[in-house]
């Protein structure tokens, strides 16, 4: 039944977590229903305004051309993973950096995780641009193309919005926490 099949999904989440936190004790969970991503071209958009645009390997316009909604209503378990992390004028840039990567590594633990557990098509997509390589892209390839992943916004989804539909609440401007918000699908 349903409900079996929802208290299997959250033990599953709950024993994911319970291994990610061993490494990553930050790292939260929500899980999300389809009709509460929302996709929006503005969001898109933003991407061409970003000063990384066509620098990167896992942003646009170098990802796949597909249609990203389609793809993630084909999995059926999607929860939204995140981080906060504390800020202030002397750290920003430093933590900002750092929860990306944070929040990153986690989502390939949770992937390896599923993987393990007989989900091979677990799939993930980061809170902002990959930052795995220290001195950013390569020119003519991505270093990790096993690790990189894309951020949630290239695909073009509004995330405060989205979270905020899951009950997690994103604050702008950023003064107190900096906050990673990637989703997870299996």
């Amino acid at each position: 039944t349903k409900r079996t099949q929802g208290r299997k999904r959250l033990q599953m989440i709950d024993e994911m977590m319970d291994y990610v936190k061993k490494t990553y004790p930050m790292i939260r969970w929500k899980m999300i229903e389809t009709e509460n991503l929302f996709f929006e071209e503005r969001v898109k958009i933003n991407c061409f305004y970003c000063g990384r645009y066509n620098n990167n390997w896992k942003c646009p316009p170098r990802i796949p051309d597909i249609d990203y909604k389609k793809m993630i209503n084909e999995y059926c378990n999607k929860a939204f993973i995140y981080v906060e992390m504390p800020i202030d004028e002397s750290n920003y840039e430093a933590v900002r950096k750092e929860s990306s990567v944070y929040l990153h590594r986690a989502m390939l633990l949770c992937e390896k995780w599923l993987y393990q557990n007989n989900e091979p098509m677990a799939l993930s997509f980061i809170g902002g641009a990959c930052k795995l390589c220290k001195n950013g892209c390569m020119p003519e390839r991505c270093a990790n193309p096993y690790a990189s992943r894309s951020p949630l916004e290239a695909l073009g989804v509004n995330v405060m919005k989205s979270a905020a539909s899951a009950g997690i609440e994103v604050k702008f401007p950023t003064t107190e926490y900096m906050m990673r918000i990637g989703l997870l699908l299996w």
